[in-house]
């Protein structure tokens, strides 16, 4: 089961499979806007969806890449699909100013990444994908909205269909139900760009919960191993030392004494720490979609004012439980949440342009922020030791037979630098 929220976080290629995979997946209907659309792979994972019978609609701008692209774009419409080129002028407005997808009408994707195949070698871009029905019924009409009458006359001449009927474009609701269409994309805006900071939130915590399970682990499994290395090679640059007496190997004894001490200092700390809870994948999973649903309800950010002490208690205990992988805890925290105990989460809805417009921005610098810290955590040398490793267990049972071979070595070096005294 697909989690409600789910960001993806690579280089080109790795957003190009995971958008084709959400394609595969569509059964009934795809939704595609894109200013721009030069990418041939995902315009042949359109064509797929088209062929075995999933209703395939493509917008994309009347704009001169578009024109110049090497996309046969009547395959599409000879397959039965709908092609809808909007005026440039209309594709490059405020609420076009992203790329979507909108798969069954149930899943959006939605992001920086752009549907084009010249995008900047080595760049990280993003997406996310929500099955939430709130959110794609806002692209839903986000969608009409573009086929509607109003749109073909931003500009002289009309819209250009390919492969789509007159009836069509009446489909979907009319703009007559919103007194404002502009405020109500503004708001959208903010709840998709708090979903996509939720989401990278919630990766930074998975990373930091996924290297406190690997360090309790590695405790267990190879800990007091590592402390009896530690000390034969202290007590071996040690002897080297007072043997040479040169400074290279005087401070190589100081660092190889200050290692085992702080290796010492950590072993005590985490002595006093609740080991985390062993799950499996189906449990991982479940812990990680009730966290992010617990998080946007409590976060000391959603809240009003007089709220907040109370939302940070809450937000501590969903961090500690998280860490520690307590899914019972998660549960439990859930059932005082959900009774309320003061919280009240305040979605934010100013009645003002301008409020939203401030919010947004705001917004967009602390996504901005949160990909910074994901960038680092995600290049610790923590996680990159542990990230590569499927199998903990197997890579614990390498690193002993490494350290045993390495204790051996520095014990005879010892023998050889502390002789025996005569009886």
């Amino acid at each position: 089961m697909q989690p409600a929220t789910m960001q993806v976080q690579a280089h080109f290629s790795g957003i190009q499979q995971a958008i084709a995979r959400q394609l595969e997946s569509a059964s009934e209907s795809v939704r595609v806007f894109a200013d721009l659309f030069t990418d041939c792979d995902l315009f042949e994972a359109l064509l797929s969806c088209q062929r075995r019978g999933v209703a395939v609609s493509l917008v994309i701008s009347d704009c001169e890449v578009n024109r110049q692209s090497s996309i046969a774009w009547e395959r599409l419409s000879a397959l039965g699909g709908r092609i809808v080129r909007l005026p440039a002028a209309c594709a490059s407005g405020d609420e076009f100013d992203r790329s979507f997808c909108l798969v069954d009408g149930t899943s959006v994707i939605s992001g920086d990444f752009k549907w084009t195949s010249f995008q900047e070698a080595g760049t990280q871009v993003s997406i996310l994908i929500q099955c939430d029905a709130e959110i794609s019924e806002h692209f839903k009409r986000s969608f009409a909205r573009m086929l509607s009458e109003p749109w073909q006359a931003c500009m002289p001449g009309a819209v250009q269909c390919e492969g789509l009927r007159a009836a069509d474009l009446q489909q979907g609701p009319g703009l007559s139900l919103y007194q404002d269409p502009q405020l109500d994309e503004l708001a959208l805006q903010v709840r998709m760009m708090e979903a996509r900071i939720l989401a990278v939130e919630t990766e930074i915590a998975d990373i930091h919960r996924q290297i406190h399970l690997f360090d309790h682990q590695q405790e267990q499994a190879i800990g007091d191993l590592m402390r009896r290395y530690l000390d034969l090679k202290r007590r071996y640059l040690q002897a080297m030392f007072q043997q040479g007496q040169e400074e290279l190997q005087r401070q190589q004894a100081q660092a190889a004494e200050e290692v085992f001490r702080q290796y010492q200092e950590a072993r005590s700390a985490k002595a006093m720490e609740s080991p985390p809870e062993q799950l499996d994948p189906q449990q991982q999973r479940e812990l990680k979609q009730l966290y992010r649903k617990l998080a946007m309800q409590c976060h000391p950010d959603r809240v009003r004012d007089e709220d907040k002490v109370q939302a940070k208690v809450f937000f501590q205990q969903l961090q500690l439980s998280f860490q520690n992988s307590d899914l019972t805890s998660l549960k439990q925290l859930k059932v005082k949440i959900d009774a309320g105990l003061g919280i009240k989460v305040e979605l934010v809805s100013p009645n003002q342009r301008q409020q939203l417009a401030l919010h947004l921005k705001d917004l967009q610098q602390a996504l901005s922020q949160r990909n910074q810290q994901l960038a680092s955590v995600s290049q610790s040398s923590s996680w990159k030791e542990l990230s590569g490793r499927a199998n903990w267990n197997a890579w614990f049972e390498q690193q002993a037979k490494r350290l045993k071979a390495a204790m051996q070595h520095y014990m005879k070096e010892l023998d050889l630098l502390t002789p025996e005294l005569p009886a």
